[in-house]
Order: structure tokens, then sequence, then C-alpha cells
């Protein structure tokens, strides 16, 4: 889902400011007093969380499927603490000390099939301009794309990494490899064990029907669910299943509930 006091030094600046101490005033005034090493940045508000998200995910923002964000506080991997900020379609994950944003995930832009129709130069095309848009610099690092495939779907994974150094990946963007959008953006510069999902509802409700089996099934809910309790992120659709009724088309019988994992495309029969 804390402050330290500055020196005496620093007293004669802060009378002329607003009544709260500075962190960083033996930094501004010239104090030579040392800052207190237990001391740790407040964080961040969940409306803050949520403008920053909404700044970054702007690219969904101009094709009209974002009108707004709100964000709630969640646990995230490695122990620390994240703010997951939603719109229509949209998830961001944002660390919630220094508000950096994580992750972006565009819910209906995921891919549903293995189609290619869109190269890897579509595939650099569109991951440039999404990095362009957010101000995210890539200079000096190296750029890659590769196919990748699972699950029944396809899609491309743009990454930079640093030249000639270490060889992690700094960000990585993902991109549908059938209708050429990015649909995920992930950096991974704080090292967290988080990986972007990419199966798409349809090809998740797909998989849900024939994990049960059930004549006439159809799908009554889709749901994305993304959480950390593992240590790592664990991204699954939980995909309501029902038979339409003989005698009233909007009433479901024989309900059901399946859990798609978004990356491998496990099929987990929760309801049936």
């Amino acid at each position: 889902m804390r402050r330290f006091g500055a020196g005496l030094a620093c007293a004669a600046l802060l009378l002329g400011l607003l009544p709260f101490t500075l962190s960083g005033c033996f930094i501004a005034c010239g104090c030579t007093s040392t800052p207190d090493p237990n001391w740790t940045p407040p964080p961040i508000s969940a409306q803050e969380a949520a403008v920053y998200a909404s700044k970054f995910a702007g690219y969904a923002a101009t094709l009209g499927d974002m009108p707004g964000m709100t964000a709630s506080p969640t646990g995230g991997p490695n122990g620390r603490s994240f703010y997951i900020a939603t719109a229509a379609n949209t998830v961001v994950l944002v660390d919630a000390i220094s508000g950096m944003v994580v992750e972006v995930l565009l819910e209906g832009r995921m891919p549903d099939d293995a189609t290619a129709s869109a190269s890897t130069a579509d595939a650099r095309t569109a991951a440039e301009a999404f990095m362009g848009r957010t101000g995210m610099s890539t200079d000096g690092l190296t750029e890659s794309v590769q196919a990748v495939r699972g699950a029944g779907v396809a899609a491309y994974q743009v990454e930079w990494k640093q030249a000639g150094g270490m060889q992690d990946a700094q960000f990585e963007v993902l991109v549908n490899a059938s209708t050429g959008s990015v649909f995920a953006f992930v950096d991974q510069r704080m090292q967290l064990n988080v990986s972007a999902p990419m199966v798409g509802q349809g090809r998740a409700t797909e998989l849900a029907i024939a994990a049960l089996g059930v004549p006439g099934d159809q799908a009554t809910s889709a749901e994305l669910s993304i959480d950390f309790s593992t240590g790592s992120q664990a991204s699954a659709w939980q995909i309501g299943l029902g038979v339409p009724s003989a005698t009233q088309a909007d009433v479901f019988e024989h309900g059901a509930l399946v859990r798609i994992d978004a990356i491998t495309g496990e099929a987990t029969i929760i309801k049936s």
C-alpha cells in the first residue's frame, strides 16, 4: 500500500521561514553539522502518487482512455511501501518514498493472441516514442529488441542496458506484437522482483473456459490483480464464468471462478 533538526547555525535562516526544519539545511546554508544517519524522507501522499502516475502514464491519456487516477497504499517487494494507482484500463506502481514510477500497465492493450503483425522496427519505434513522452532519458544506454511468446500470446520486449558495464536492464517496455502498441513499462533500476504481465483479458478468458470445460460457459466478470505477498510480483486474472439461462439471457447458471496467471497462463479453478 521523520525529520531531523538542523544545526544551530541554521537557526537564523529558519526564523524567517515556515515553522518546520529541513533535513538538507546543512547544505543550503553552509552548516557544518552532519545529517542524522537514521533520517529517511517522509512518504508521499496518495494524492501525490496519483498525480505522478497520471503524468507518467499520460501517453495513455492522449488516447482518451485515462480520465483520472486514484491511488491506494500497498506492500511491495523488498519490504518497501508502494501505491497502486488505477484508472480506466491503467495500473501504475509508484514507490511511496521517492515517488518513482516503477511499473505501468495498460490492460486494454495487452496481447490476446500470438499474431505478430508488427515488426521489431515497429516495436522499437513505439517503445522509443513512449519513453520520449514520459521524459525518461536513455542516453548512454544500449537498446535491444526481442520477441517473447508464451501462453498463446506474443509481444516484443524492448530493453535499455548500460553499455560496457552492468548488463542488468535499466528500463523495459513491452509492445503488443499484434497491434504494435505499448502495453507495459518497468523501471528496473531499483532491482525489484517486478515482471509485467503479458496475457490479456481475452486470452485469459479463453484459458479459463478451457480449464473449466463446461459447455456454453461465458465470462461474467474479469479482474486483473497484482500483489507482492510472495516477495515478487504476482499478476493474475480472476475470471468469473457462467452458462446463460435458457429463459433469461441476463441470468447465468453454474457460476464459477478461475484464476489465470497473467504471465504463464496457468489456470487454477477457485470455484466450480
